[in-house]
């Protein structure tokens, strides 16, 4: 009873104010990790670092930038979908403002830490940043929960494009501030985002939004109960694309070193990374709603999976930089294209007042397959240096025997409704 009630069929209702609010509040939510990296390192590893990680053995400091790296990631896949729930289930817009709010408060609190040389208060505001990142699926939600169709598809391969942008290019803004203006700028950069976020969200007006007031918000059971068959599906390809490519992603920097003698620190290894980028970001701006005009959600998505797996045999088998440069654009081509559509496809199987739950699922699911690979890729790696490239290979292959059929109509979307729309 909560499915498909908006008024657009085919389109998204937000004016552009709002998206650009939206996409900006996503964008935060990857960035705030991404841009503080470099300051993170020069904090833990180097001559700069703090005080007291300075009278620890190199061997310390190295897990305790771990366990900062990793601990922050772990705690917003833990909390994020229950914060989801009270946004879905009172305001989102209300939860988004507070968790803006709290993800400020997380970089301040590092600047703060830095000039008393405190670790503890360090660690302590990272891991309040990382709840105030709950913002990013939130706002992922409106925007889902808004549009339907290709119109839909487009939005989410925008999601994926400000999601890759922080991740590509965020550590090389975070390593420009630290080098300029030292380990705090990182951290005020995040904070003039954040209440960038917070001014323009309270500029806009959202669409009114559907919930449910008689349901507890800490109960996961009436939100699965609305979800339409292959749900589950869709949330576990949503963890083997993305588990399967990180396992690659990050067995780069043991590929390029080991098989061809190419250095971490040369101009290869920093253009490859950087094409990668521009490649996911070119494909996610042109070709999903392309390949939407000549078949339905469900074709695409096995389509691509397919394609992808396939790339990743290439990536395993390549003898040469050059080839490997080739099967890598070709391979990062269908690993872009993919998000849209695994995305669509679980936002169309949970009902209007889920998509908050739903897409903080997913987020949960990205968190969760990407600190597994972290520690999964070096051991792999020490059986056989591609061995984790060949396993993402198998990944792409059971996502596309994953899909599930069609849900409802959105996932059949075709070219004529949609130019029908439009001309009208």
């Amino acid at each position: 009873m909560y499915k498909n009630t908006h008024a657009a069929t085919h389109s998204s209702c937000l004016p552009f104010t709002t998206l650009i609010t939206l996409f900006a509040i996503i964008f935060l939510g990857s960035a705030g990790f991404f841009i503080t990296i470099p300051a993170y390192v020069s904090l833990f590893l180097t001559d700069h670092s703090l005080q007291i990680a300075q009278n620890m053995p190199i061997e310390e400091r190295r897990t305790l930038f771990g366990t900062v790296m990793s601990a922050a990631p772990f705690i917003s896949m833990f909390f994020t979908p229950f914060i989801a729930r009270f946004a879905d289930r009172f305001s989102r817009k209300l939860i988004i403002s507070l968790c803006l709010i709290v993800a400020a408060i997380g970089f301040i609190m590092p600047v703060y830490a830095i000039v008393i040389g405190s670790v503890a208060l360090l660690f302590a505001g990272n891991m309040i940043n990382s709840l105030g990142s709950a913002s990013q699926p939130i706002a992922q939600a409106i925007l889902a929960d808004n549009s339907q169709g290709k119109t839909k598809a487009t939005l989410m391969s925008l999601v994926a494009v400000v999601m890759t942008a922080a991740m590509s290019f965020g550590p090389a803004l975070g390593s420009k501030l630290t080098e300029i203006y030292g380990p705090q700028a990182p951290f005020y950069a995040c904070l003039l985002i954040a209440i960038s976020c917070l001014l323009l969200l309270n500029k806009v007006k959202l669409p009114a939004q559907q919930a449910s007031k008689q349901e507890n918000p800490l109960s996961f059971i009436e939100p699965i109960a609305r979800t339409q068959p292959g749900f589950i599906a869709c949330l576990a390809i949503v963890f083997i694309c993305q588990f399967s490519w990180s396992l690659y992603f990050q067995n780069i920097s043991f590929i390029l070193p080991q098989k061809w003698d190419i250095a971490v620190e040369s101009h290869f290894y920093q253009y490859f990374m950087m094409a990668i980028g521009v490649v996911m970001i070119t494909s996610l701006l042109l070709l999903p709603r392309l390949i939407l005009a000549y078949m339905n959600l469900q074709q695409a998505l096995r389509v691509v999976t397919l394609l992808a797996a396939l790339g990743m045999v290439m990536l395993a088998i390549t003898s040469t930089p050059t080839t490997h440069v080739i099967a890598m654009i070709f391979t990062a081509v269908m690993v872009a294209i993919s998000f849209p559509f695994y995305i669509t496809a679980l936002s169309n199987r949970a009902s209007d007042i889920d998509q908050g739950w739903a897409m903080a699922l997913s987020s949960a699911m990205v968190g969760l397959a990407w600190t597994l690979t972290g520690y999964l890729t070096a051991v792999l790696v020490n059986i056989q240096l591609i061995l984790p490239t060949v396993i993402a290979a198998f990944g792409y292959l059971l996502a596309m025997l994953l899909v599930p059929k069609p849900a409802s109509k959105n996932d059949l979307v075709t070219q004529s409704k949609e130019t029908t729309h439009a001309q009208s």
